[in-house]
């Protein structure tokens, strides 16, 4: 949730989870828990960005005597994340530009003045000749499409006259890096109950709020379900730690998330990625061939991340998408009457692999069977509930063969809350509110795992090949 340098009680030391233990001690690092902790202090140093730790929705934001400045984020599965105690509170965030071209301003022309006496058919009066030939100043400004910006917004009177949305509408250099947009597509909207806002959005600061406490932001979890008590966070708290800075998604002395070793990740760490930096990576991927539409449906956020994992993971895979339909241009139903997929983002669909196209280019060994063949090794919530083309594939219930599909490959994943989110919501509630705090307490009854050193007497040694026999293949 602090996007710097932090601290918070009891927390995991990145040192000690890559420190190599002796013999004989457990090298197993705890992740433990309080039955009686409902939030905890994480402290950074003033001015320490507060950022959105998910996509998700904006539901309250004010101040009280208990949390001081607050806001609170909630996400798709319905869990709310507390941000208190901020020094400040961010006042706008960065969004896409819709794609619609703005309308061109053209300026009237100038119109009669008001009679004063009955018309006669005698002599008119003068009037002043209006040119046509050269427009103002104004209106060339305003067919250009330009804008008046001032060089003191602040001001008082430059404040009335438009100064005010001038600064609302500056990108920062955080804002562009987030998004991965030029700074003329990005609009920065005022930060509000009802806001949705992406992964690494800035929510606040950290600021000195008391003079008893260090700087901090007391961050709060509420698992979805009504009336579902508040938990401790230091668990997951401990699990991003852990996940950043163990060896367990990345080789050793490598950061996946950050620097240089991100721009060549696994297809292991592609698919633990974010939502915003899948979306990132989709839009620049020159392996991935996106139709306009569909290009603008991923910069505003519309697509689901099972389906940009998906992509990424083919062209990881050596092979390069050219995607056809993803929500734009896509009817809401199917040829069948069902409601499609692609309505609700869940869905795209390839029309060429590698510059081949799909039609005339299915059937065993084509480019169509590689491309299916590599889909179907997804599992878990990666899994394609769909997978349409021209062929079937049995002992795979998600394959489907229909006559329509001779040009594309659809593949589509299960909506998380089919049409009804509330309901959806309720349903993917694993726990009920009361038995939170039984699980709470349950994780901090569980024994430390003893993690071997050595490997155990049964295990079965294997050398290393010789150099001769691997330069002969064998």
């Amino acid at each position: 949730p602090v996007y710097a340098k932090a601290r918070y009680a009891d927390d995991l030391s990145e040192r000690e989870a890559v420190k190599r233990v002796a013999k004989g001690r457990n090298a197993a690092l705890p992740v433990d828990s309080s039955p009686t902790r409902r939030g905890i202090n994480v402290y950074a140093k003033p001015g320490s960005p507060v950022v959105a730790v998910q996509d998700g929705k904006i539901v309250k934001i004010g101040q009280t005597k208990r949390l001081g400045r607050f806001v609170q984020l909630r996400d798709v599965y319905g869990n709310t994340y507390t941000y208190a105690h901020l020094g400040a509170l961010a006042k706008r965030h960065p969004v896409p530009k819709a794609s619609a071209a703005p309308a061109l301003a053209i300026e009237e022309p100038p119109k009669d003045p008001k009679p004063k006496q009955a018309a006669s058919a005698g002599k008119q009066g003068p009037r002043k000749a209006v040119s046509t030939s050269t427009p103002s100043r104004v209106s060339r400004a305003m067919l250009e499409g330009k804008e008046r910006t001032f060089a003191h917004p602040r001001r008082p009177e430059a404040w009335k006259a438009g100064g005010r949305d001038q600064v609302l509408q500056v990108a920062t250099a955080a804002d562009l890096k987030l998004l991965d947009l030029p700074a003329d597509q990005i609009d920065m909207r005022r930060l509000r109950v009802g806001s949705k806002v992406i992964g690494g959005t800035v929510l606040g600061r950290v600021g000195r709020t008391s003079q008893l406490v260090a700087p901090h932001v007391l961050f709060e979890i509420r698992p979805a379900g009504r009336g579902a008590p508040r938990i401790d966070p230091k668990p997951i708290l401990d699990g991003w730690k852990l996940l950043e800075s163990t060896a367990v998604y990345r080789a050793k002395g490598k950061n996946p998330f950050f620097g240089r070793d991100a721009k060549a990740p696994s297809i292991g760490q592609i698919l633990l990625m974010s939502k915003g930096e899948l979306e990132q990576r989709v839009l620049r991927n020159p392996r991935i061939e996106i139709y306009g539409g569909g290009r603008q449906d991923v910069r505003g956020s519309r697509i689901d991340r099972r389906v940009l994992a998906t992509l990424e993971f083919l062209a990881a895979s050596g092979l390069r998408p050219t995607v056809t339909s993803l929500e734009s241009g896509h009817s809401l139903f199917t040829a069948s009457g069902n409601v499609s997929h692609h309505a609700s983002g869940n869905a795209f669909d390839i029309a060429k692999i590698n510059g081949i196209p799909i039609i005339g280019h299915q059937g065993k060994g084509s480019i169509t069977d590689v491309a299916v063949r590599r889909l179907l090794t997804l599992q878990g919530t990666m899994q394609p509930s769909q997978i349409i083309s021209l062929m079937k594939y049995e002992g795979h219930s998600n394959t489907y063969a229909m006559g329509d599909h001779h040009d594309h490959i659809h593949v589509g994943f299960t909506p998380m809350y089919g049409t009804n989110s509330k309901a959806g919501r309720q349903l993917n509630t694993v726990l009920r509110p009361g038995q939170w705090i039984k699980l709470i307490d349950r994780l901090g009854e569980i024994d430390n795992p003893t993690v071997r050193l050595k490997p155990s007497k049964a295990a079965i040694t294997v050398r290393p090949a010789k150099a001769s026999r691997r330069h002969r293949g064998e």
